[in-house]
């Protein structure tokens, strides 16, 4: 299954050198998490949302959380009180959106089986609280939340990497993705404020594979 990666590409275009020495920690700005669900229409990839936002908190911190706690709100942003609230705790906050695959096309892009399903991706912010620094030990953290999520993508397919874990604000669009936990809230408004700035939130936002059907970010967080 070959699906077309372009916000890798936005993220870490060719011949950018990648530079993260000013952050204290490479997730500061958020981390991008894509999923490539296997024939898994937008319905049920919505009713995975408490379920896959339990199994990020478990990852991050080994502590299991309910599901009775998880607020989901599709197509509502939370308020800036709501926001600061869970920045100032170091809650996880998840922004879910949902893309539609495309047809597979002569550059070998594109899903050969999957085009009429969807998969998801998300930006997470918080977790660079819970993350270590040293990079190997970074890398082993990467891969077990790569694995725990795997469970939720409708295949037990081992030889394609199908969720990709990545950080936020690298790359040849470094300042395009400033963010910081006072800005945060005006960041998540950048679909309705500056939909063509190209930023990981605004990538989120738009199924650019089939325009005409577009899905509403969803908001998934922890009460408190």
């Amino acid at each position: 299954m070959k699906s077309s990666n372009a916000l890798e590409l936005l993220l870490y275009p060719p011949n950018i050198e990648q530079t993260r020495t000013h952050l204290d920690h490479p997730y500061d700005k958020g981390m991008f998490i894509s999923i490539n669900n296997h024939k898994c229409i937008s319905g049920k990839l919505f009713t995975l949302y408490p379920k896959q936002y339990q199994t990020l908190v478990y990852g991050l911190t080994g502590k299991n959380i309910s599901r009775e706690s998880i607020k989901v709100s599709a197509g509502r942003m939370p308020s800036r009180d709501t926001i600061m609230d869970l920045v100032n705790s170091k809650t996880l906050l998840v922004v879910a959106g949902i893309h539609d695959y495309k047809p597979l096309d002569k550059r070998g892009r594109g899903s050969r089986r999957n085009y009429e399903y969807q998969h998801t991706h998300f930006y997470v912010y918080g977790a660079h609280h819970h993350l270590p620094a040293e990079e190997s030990a970074l890398r082993d953290k990467e891969d077990h939340l790569a694995r725990l999520l795997q469970r939720n993508t409708n295949t037990t397919n081992q030889k394609h990497r199908l969720i990709k874990v990545l950080p936020v604000g690298t790359g040849k669009y470094l300042y395009n993705d400033q963010v910081s936990p006072t800005s945060l809230y005006d960041y998540l408004q950048s679909p309705t404020t500056d939909p063509r700035k190209n930023n990981v939130i605004n990538y989120i936002a738009s199924n650019s594979n089939n325009p005409n059907n577009q899905y509403p970010l969803t908001y998934i967080y922890q009460e408190i």
